[in-house]
């Protein structure tokens, strides 16, 4: 579907020759002016959106666990098997609660100091992302009651409820969004699987939904945390959980970023605010686009194909495109970033390609994604989905 962009619809009456020179006077605007607004995003309708299955989560399970029970595909064995050796359990119980009061050292300042203070928040991601999987594989580990009473004592004991942007600082609040997501994805595999539990199952949901509110309360400040890759990663955690505890406003600020990301996106499919990153364009265009990819799959599962909206003239393939392309050749965003020697660094971390897995089943994307994911199997991002191989990756009986 084709729909005008606010500011299309804003704009006033031209002349017929203004009218032909705007694409030419917009060639002239600073590209943060492309981005869409936190107010403009308010004013979109997305009446249309809403949750219409709270146990669908991001991928279709029952499909899942069947293409898997008849899988010769070693990768997926293996993986399989590696999970239903591990217990984890008895260490779930030592991860200590993260208030969200904990200041978080920024990391381009003091890297080291950063892992230092990030490493709870991973190990939560880890843990959760691990019982997760582990229960959607072995059902009678119980891994899946386990990471209830795991997030029940997250609930209870008010985790990310202390935090204040003013004290905590902005790098905490990234670390809180990551989790938000793991957690929610987490436990949007094994819900259904979990009979009764009611109460804690209540205050879980009632726990990610005040988190997420309370978190989505500050906006940000400017460009790069109002309206980038950080909006995207806020709109994620907040459309699967929107899902989870069938909310349709906090589902529709997870649809608003495909907006936004569109309406800040060139012809050629780079997103603009992500090009203002100078030598790492390259990274925070795939940054922001696996993000945007793992929303679209949840509104996928609520019936909703953002691949197919056209907003100002562009899609999510166009995006989509300009980052597989930037991982090819991360140089092929110098010249919408005006700036040449793109940092590769992160062609090195497993995390930029995890998200690769979900192209695997779209005819479009299906060669690129097995040229890049073919070595880097089994893919695996701790806040990101977690097991993605293992829940995307197309699994026909294979010759070995």
């Amino acid at each position: 579907m084709e729909i005008n962009s606010l500011r299309h619809l804003a704009w006033p009456k031209v002349s017929t020759v203004l009218a032909a020179a705007l694409p030419f006077l917009l060639a002239f605007i600073p590209a943060a002016t492309f981005s869409m607004s936190s107010e403009e995003r308010a004013l979109l309708d997305l009446s249309v959106y809403s949750v219409h299955d709270k146990n669908a989560g991001y991928f279709d399970k029952e499909q899942r666990r069947a293409e898997l029970a008849h899988t010769t595909d070693r990768g997926l064995r293996a993986v399989m098997s590696r999970l239903k050796k591990r217990e984890l359990c008895a260490a779930s119980v030592s991860i200590p609660v993260i208030s969200g009061a904990e200041v978080t050292p920024r990391f381009y300042e003091d890297r080291d100091a950063w892992r230092r203070a990030a490493a709870p928040y991973h190990d939560f991601e880890d843990m959760v992302s691990n019982l997760a999987a582990q229960q959607f594989i072995a059902p009678d580990k119980k891994s899946g009651e386990c990471l209830i009473s795991l997030l029940d004592h997250w609930a209870a004991n008010g985790a990310f409820l202390k935090f204040d942007i003013e004290t905590s600082e902005r790098q905490t609040w990234y670390q809180i969004e990551s989790s938000l997501f793991a957690a929610a994805f987490a436990y949007s595999i094994i819900r259904g699987d979990i009979v009764g539990h009611d109460e804690e199952k209540g205050r879980i949901e009632s726990w990610l939904a005040k988190a997420a509110k309370m978190h989505l309360a500050h906006p940000g400040t400017d460009d790069n945390t109002c309206c980038n890759n950080h909006f995207y990663r806020r709109a994620l955690y907040a459309a699967i959980i929107g899902v989870v505890v069938d909310d349709d406003a906090l589902f529709r600020v997870g649809i608003s970023a495909i907006y936004s990301a569109l309406s800040d996106a060139s012809p050629d499919g780079a997103l603009r605010l992500e090009m203002t990153r100078q030598q790492y364009s390259a990274k925070y265009q795939v940054y922001a686009t696996m993000y945007l990819a793992f929303i679209a799959e949840v509104a996928a599962r609520q019936g909703y194909d953002m691949y197919n909206l056209k907003f100002n003239g562009r899609s999510l393939d166009e995006v989509v495109s300009f980052s597989v392309a930037s991982i090819l050749s991360p140089e092929t965003a110098a010249q919408a970033a005006n700036t040449p020697n793109q940092d590769t660094e992160f062609l090195k971390d497993k995390q930029y390609f995890s998200w690769l897995e979900l192209l695997s089943r779209r005819p479009l994307w299906r060669d690129a994604s097995e040229a890049l994911l073919s070595s880097r199997r089994p893919a695996y991002n701790r806040s990101l989905g977690g097991y993605t191989t293992l829940y995307y990756f197309p699994a026909a009986p294979a010759q070995n």
